[in-house]
């Protein structure tokens, strides 16, 4: 007997109609990251994941969506379960997967896929790179004892992506956080709002070395009518003009409103476009610029179709009859993989990338300028970088204090605002000098005596407490341990003499521990009687 099972024409018409808007749904979250819309991609990807009828590389398309979204330890997750379905694994997933253990301190294992990338492709110098760095890490970690980074409290819930010194007193923030509008405007790619500009005024922390108080955040680009994103920006002419990145006001020829550079003023306080770079392309995004301070020489990331690959630093220069066509650094610099944020010092280009070996993604590298040429790239090393991302720095006059973005902490897009230190001085602090004396302030130097066998008590001026003793020689002469650094003053008693000298330490290491401390007597005697007041 033939047994005939009947299904209801309208249930194969709906489980067809279902699997059809699958497909749909799965070409255009494919279409979605084909574009680098990865967070849109990354959703449909998500929805996918959770039918029946899921594709068995799904946690293929998933693992590339995270990495891309710089959330590693969800990439590896999904790579390891793409690895137990025996499927092809191409072997640029091999290299993201590296990349993304690499960012999660898994270096053995990700040291593993960096071979297999290697077993693959022989001669391959990213790969070369990738290994050597992985088997040396310790020359990152070399100079962490002098160098800090810091957290910054102006963060917030939303992503920070640069901040530039503006004065003393007052810094600009690229951020994310909403901005009032009477229309909510949404990055898709990003799920936020779009980047805007806002000035924060500063003042120092006394409790730490490098930090900086916050207050007064506020709108500051209103007037440059930006209709999306402003992700990046640098002021020269002595902070009264300024090279910024914003979306364009029309679409490309792909559909997207690229990223290109303009050129504005400070008038009456207030930024106003000044002009378009001249060499702006609509159909590549232009992007994260850095210019000197006198504004004839422009560096900036761009993703032009001649470049060695992702997105390449150009530098262009002012001369008089306009700006000179964008020039490729050259390959010393620029990698197959991305290269932005650059920021000029003197000499030396500050940039991030992730396409020369560091601790993590993107690491912060510089290069030295001799007779045109970029030497050598040098990597900042640990703590300027993680094993995270760090993209974009500042620097101060003096090359040893700024700002730097990282998304060390929320990882993903939401970066956070670092304070820097390079070069600080490492303490416990020996320092040695020489104690002498001389009754007026008038008197001519000659007239110095030394102060022989005084008591002398290096007192921490934040607490009021003696943290270290000792004694001058019969040549004035003494040695001192200062434990760690802070504001101090040093009491001097001997015979007919008991008074306070303020004592400076050095914030950033240097050469010479050597002081000379002249007491005055006319300044001195009463120095006592104003300490206890």
């Amino acid at each position: 007997m033939l047994l005939f099972l009947l299904f209801p024409l309208a249930n194969i018409k709906a489980q067809e109609s279902l699997i059809s808007v699958l497909t749909q749904t799965l070409v255009d979250a494919d279409k979605a990251f084909i574009a680098k819309n990865y967070q849109k991609a990354l959703l449909i990807y998500e929805d996918i994941a959770q039918t029946d009828e899921a594709p068995n590389n799904i946690d293929l398309r998933l693992a590339r969506s995270y990495y891309f979204t710089y959330r590693y330890e969800k990439a590896i997750k999904h790579y390891k379960k793409y690895e137990k379905t025996k499927l092809e694994f191409p072997m640029e997933d091999y290299f993201y997967f590296a990349e993304a253990l690499t960012s999660s301190d898994s270096t053995e294992l990700a040291l593993h896929y960096f071979k297999i990338c290697m077993e693959k492709k022989p001669n391959n110098e990213l790969y070369a790179g990738r290994i050597w760095r992985l088997s040396n890490l310790s020359y990152l970690y070399e100079d962490s004892i002098k160098n800090m980074a810091h957290y910054a409290s102006l963060n917030s819930s939303h992503s920070e992506l640069q901040m530039v010194q503006a004065s003393d007193k007052e810094v600009y923030l690229i951020s994310n956080m909403p901005q009032v509008e009477m229309i909510k405007k949404i990055d898709s790619k990003e799920n936020s709002s779009f980047y805007n500009l806002r000035k924060i005024k500063t003042y120092e922390d006394p409790f730490s070395i490098v930090a900086l108080n916050y207050e007064n955040s506020e709108p500051a680009g209103q007037k440059l009518k930006v209709q999306f994103h402003l992700p990046a920006i640098s002021i020269f002419d002595d902070g009264n003009q300024m090279v910024y990145a914003s979306s364009a006001k029309r679409k490309n020829d792909k559909d997207n409103y690229p990223l290109q550079l303009y050129f504005a003023k400070k008038r009456k306080g207030k930024w106003v476009k000044n002009s378009d770079y001249e060499h702006n392309q609509p159909n590549f995004n232009i992007s994260e610029p850095a210019i000197s301070n006198d504004g004839k020489i422009l560096i900036f990331s761009a993703n032009f179709a001649n470049g060695f690959g992702g997105k390449d630093l150009y530098r262009s220069i002012k001369t008089e009859e306009g700006w000179s066509p964008p020039e490729n650094l050259g390959n010393s610099i620029n990698t197959e993989r991305d290269e932005r944020f650059p920021f000029i010092y003197k000499s030396n280009l500050y940039f991030s990338t992730n396409g020369h070996p560091g601790l993590g993604g993107f690491d912060l590298y510089k290069a030295k300028l001799i007779n045109g040429v970029y030497q050598e790239v040098e990597n900042l090393g640990y703590p300027v970088n993680s094993t995270y991302d760090e993209l974009s720095f500042t620097i101060d006059s003096l090359g040893q204090q700024g700002f730097l973005s990282s998304n060390r902490v929320n990882r993903g897009f939401d970066f956070d605002i670092y304070e820097f230190a390079l070069d600080l001085q490492v303490y416990p602090l020996q320092v040695e000098g020489v104690v002498k004396f001389i009754e007026h302030n008038w008197m001519d130097s000659t007239e110095l005596q030394v102060l022989s066998y005084v008591e002398m008590e290096l007192i921490d001026r934040t607490v009021n407490s003696v943290v270290a003793e000792t004694k001058t020689d019969a040549n004035g002469k003494f040695n001192l341990k200062v434990p760690y650094y802070s504001e101090y003053k040093i009491r001097i008693r001997g015979e007919g003499l008991d008074g306070f000298v303020i004592f400076e330490v050095p914030k950033f290491a240097k050469q010479d521990v050597s002081y000379e401390l002249v007491v005055v007597n006319d300044d001195f005697k009463n120095s006592l009687s104003e300490e206890n007041d």
